[in-house]
């Protein structure tokens, strides 16, 4: 059995250990733990079985484990190279440190697959049913944790903001929402191209009850109403953006 008390008390340990008084590494923390919830919660509504439900959660609270590797690297261009999933992995993988989270090795393939899947931008064809359900459960639970960042969190400095208020749209990353698919951030040319990116996490969703969150909470309308946009085609297309995701989100809940 899984017990979810010994795995908090040695994720908060662990994120303690870690640059605590950091304002990034809290923000991430919080990330993790509503992660978490929004595993747990997908889990039930998929009528999982409550060991099943313990699994979710477990894969949430650890799923950007790397993320703390990676802020200790200096330089931007190496930061956006490495691979916080695998890292996360990799990490859980020495001196087996996955027994101070779950003492049953029966999971361990299913967590190990999962957190390095969740930051891939497609699935790998070919993994086992259970697999691929794990990871489309932290994949959705991540995205929708991430659409609240962007509403709530994210992007409260003046001069962020003017960044993305002033900034263009990249037509390869339009391409991909007009063709109802995940924008590929590796065309993005500016801050913009964030909330663009955002808006298209709709698409990439993959059970009802996600969308269903996304939908009530209204959060694509709140991101993009978020700002003023100074460039009259970006507005647009962002009006364009909103529209098409929230008729996606309409139709398919």
């Amino acid at each position: 059995m899984i017990d979810m008390e010994k795995v908090k008390r040695e994720c908060k340990k662990y994120f303690q250990e870690r640059e605590w008084e950091s304002p990034r590494i809290q923000i991430k923390v919080k990330h993790m733990y509503r992660v978490a919830e929004n595993s747990k919660k997908i889990a039930k509504a998929l009528s999982l079985t409550e060991e099943e439900i313990k699994l979710a959660e477990l894969i949430g609270l650890l799923h950007d484990i790397g993320r703390f590797e990676q802020y200790q690297i200096k330089t931007r261009e190496e930061r956006e190279k490495f691979d916080h999933g695998k890292a996360g992995v990799r990490i859980l993988k020495k001196d087996n440190n996955i027994r101070k989270y779950i003492n049953e090795s029966q999971y361990d393939d299913i967590i190990y697959t999962a957190i390095e899947e969740h930051n891939q931008y497609t699935l790998t064809k070919g993994l086992s049913k259970d697999k691929e359900q794990f990871a489309k459960i932290i994949k959705d639970a991540d995205k929708m944790d991430l659409l609240y960042e962007a509403n709530y969190v994210y992007w409260q400095e003046k001069e962020r903001i003017k960044q993305i208020e002033q900034g263009r749209l990249s037509e390869k990353m339009l391409e991909d929402f007009y063709q109802r698919r995940l924008a590929n951030t590796k065309n993005r040319i500016s801050q913009t191209d964030q909330i663009l990116r955002y808006a298209s996490y709709v698409f990439d969703f993959h059970f009802s009850y996600s969308l269903k969150i996304v939908k009530e909470k209204d959060y694509i309308s709140k991101m993009i109403d978020r700002f003023s946009y100074q460039i009259p085609e970006t507005k647009e297309e962002m009006a364009k953006v909103k529209n098409i995701a929230n008729e996606y989100l309409k139709n398919n809940v």
